[in-house]
């Protein structure tokens, strides 16, 4: 039987990392493994962890002030993956939380597709309190082939979210000690994400089956953001995936073909009235 895990990035979600790990517990196809990798957090979050006792696997590590945000992200992933035997490797952000279905969800696609190694699905969004506000969900992030996707748009944001994402044991066994080595500064889920287009099928489920937080001063709140974030995240994703799709020997994207990206540009230098012409550039060369 396949054996699957969940692996818990935390750092001082004190107020969240409860529900978190509460969910990962209550799960209608129980998890063989929750393994949480505390980076040194300096709130109540290592106690709240710590009483737990054996229903998980905690590993409290250090934090390295040297290490941004996403260095950091990428190390606790990959300590707990580490410490993992399972199958299928899910992610969770301690401030997320899984609804009571996830496993059995994604479980039951990989059923079909076992050569599938990964496997997403759209959220529903909660304020800071739990609370819903709406559903995280992108029809692009739903394709049958993401890569091909890819180079006929010249876009690169397909993906969902860290603890929307599941993996095949062996694709992170080759990948993740590649993270940060290809000299692009991106977040671990992306880093995964693109590579994962080119090493086989990449599956997503239609419905909602975790929850993603977005709260004051958060990444999710940062990422909303328009204007000059957003400009700066698309030159990011396609930096990594050009970084990567050299490894496997594969043709870059580029940015002044993709849409999407002139549409922010031009939302970035130019008044309301004037960006008319590039949203209706985008639908053309969407069709």
């Amino acid at each position: 039987m396949t054996r699957v895990a969940i692996l818990i990035n935390n750092y001082n979600n004190g107020p969240w990392v409860r529900a978190c790990v509460d969910s990962a517990l209550d799960q209608t196809r129980p998890a063989d493994e929750i393994i949480v990798y505390d980076d040194g957090s300096t709130d109540d979050s290592p106690a709240i962890l710590r009483s737990y006792g054996d229903r998980i696997r905690l590993i409290e590590g250090i934090h390295d002030h040297s290490r941004s945000g996403r260095a950091s992200a990428a190390h606790a992933i990959a300590a707990a993956f580490a410490a993992s035997t399972a199958d299928h490797l899910y992610l969770l952000d301690g401030d997320d939380a899984y609804l009571p279905a996830h496993l059995a969800d994604y479980e039951a696609a990989w059923a079909e597709r076992p050569d599938a190694v990964m496997i997403q699905g759209p959220m529903r969004k909660i304020d800071a309190h739990g609370r819903d506000i709406g559903l995280f969900h992108e029809p692009r992030k739903h394709r049958l082939d993401y890569l091909s996707a890819i180079y006929r748009h010249h876009q690169t944001d397909y993906f969902y979210i860290t603890s929307a994402l599941a993996f095949r044991r062996d694709f992170l066994a080759r990948v993740l000690p590649r993270v940060r080595a290809d000299g692009v500064d991106a977040p671990a889920d992306l880093y995964l994400t693109l590579h994962a287009v080119f090493s086989g099928p990449v599956l997503a489920v239609p419905a909602p089956t975790a929850r993603y937080r977005i709260r004051p001063g958060s990444l999710a709140e940062r990422n909303g953001l328009r204007g000059g974030r957003r400009v700066h995240d698309t030159r990011m994703r396609v930096a990594c995936f050009n970084a990567i799709a050299a490894h496997y020997g594969r043709p870059p994207v580029r940015l002044w073909r993709d849409p999407t990206y002139l549409q922010q540009l031009a939302r970035l230098w130019l008044p309301d009235w004037l960006t008319l012409p590039f949203a209706r550039l985008k639908v053309a060369l969407r069709r």
